[in-house]
């Protein structure tokens, strides 16, 4: 089943660099007029003789992909890098990329990005990313009317083309049999022992049993955690930190964190599978800039030590 996710501005991880503090500037055929002859000079110099499609965007493959080619309303996992004409990077998920362009961000997840087409920012990615195939790599060159048109922001200035190079790394339609195909696979190839799974669709495996009877409400419990996806990528990590501390059954948690507490008893470890539906949903979760912290329709993956507090 396909589902419509409604993107909040500045969720995008490739749009950060440039979105959130953005202001639009009068548009000028001055600024105009230099966009085309940038476009013009880096299409000669980079001896790019493709013909643009019927809105102006040019299309170069780099690698054909073997897999589907998504089309509107499709979720894709993307990697990307988006430069200015002159070369200069301003946005990226690879971690390395943005460490050598010296803009890397230390609060940013970087990683493969989940979109839905027809919902991203940019029409220029909208209308490229369908030309492609799952596996494939391709550049897009973005005038400035597929891109910011006139609106700037840090190293981007208004009507400037943009150039995105992308790899299509996954499509699919139903983001829910996608994440319980992974969550399966995740289970296969990590052959664990002491697995518990849940009616809501949780899974608990335990590491190190506690002591004495599982958690109810009203005792307080401290927790130290590190949150990841099936990808092994971290998120958000407390084990080098403040010690995070509730009474049960806790506020202002995940229904996951909420089940999943009252498995488990004082001193154990363990870890939770947790689907997206007992975690942050369909629209996932941002952090205070709104950069996208968890993707929509994400599984996470929790490995926990709880202690009991006694006074």
């Amino acid at each position: 089943m396909r589902k419509r996710v409604t993107y909040k501005l500045g969720i995008l991880g490739l749009l950060v660099a440039i979105m959130l503090t953005a202001c639009k500037k009068d548009g000028t055929e001055e600024l105009q007029a230099q966009e085309m002859r940038l476009l013009e000079q880096y299409l000669v110099n980079n001896k790019i003789a493709v013909d643009p499609t019927a809105s102006g965007l040019y299309y170069i493959p780099i690698i054909e992909g073997t897999g589907i080619s998504p089309d509107k309303g499709t979720y894709i996992e993307i990697h990307y890098v988006g430069e200015l004409i002159d070369g200069t990077v301003f946005t990226t998920s690879y971690e390395e990329t943005a460490e050598t362009a010296g803009i890397k961000d230390g609060e940013f997840l970087y990683g493969p990005a989940r979109l839905q087409l027809g919902y991203i920012a940019l029409d220029g990615l909208n209308e490229g990313i369908q030309l492609m195939k799952v596996g494939g790599k391709a550049k897009f060159i973005l005038p400035s009317n597929l891109a910011m048109a006139g609106y700037s922001s840090g190293p981007v200035p208004a009507y400037s083309t943009l150039i995105y190079t992308v790899e299509l790394l996954e499509a699919f339609d139903d983001p829910e049999e996608y994440e319980q195909e992974k969550i399966w696979d995740y289970l296969k190839e990590g052959a664990f022992e002491n697995i518990d799974s849940t009616e809501s669709g949780m899974y608990y495996i335990r590491q190190s049993a506690g002591a004495g009877e599982p958690f109810i409400d009203g005792d307080e419990v401290k927790i130290f955690y590190t949150g990841k996806f099936l990808d092994g990528r971290v998120f958000e990590s407390n084990v080098d930190g403040e010690v995070f501390s509730l009474t049960m059954p806790g506020s202002y948690i995940i229904e996951g964190w909420k089940e999943g507490l009252k498995l488990m008893r004082n001193g154990e470890k363990g870890t939770f599978i947790i689907p997206y539906k007992l975690g942050y949903g369909e629209e996932g979760r941002y952090d205070q800039y709104g950069r996208i912290v968890i993707p929509p329709f994400m599984t996470l993956v929790f490995e926990m030590e709880t202690e009991l507090v006694v006074e």
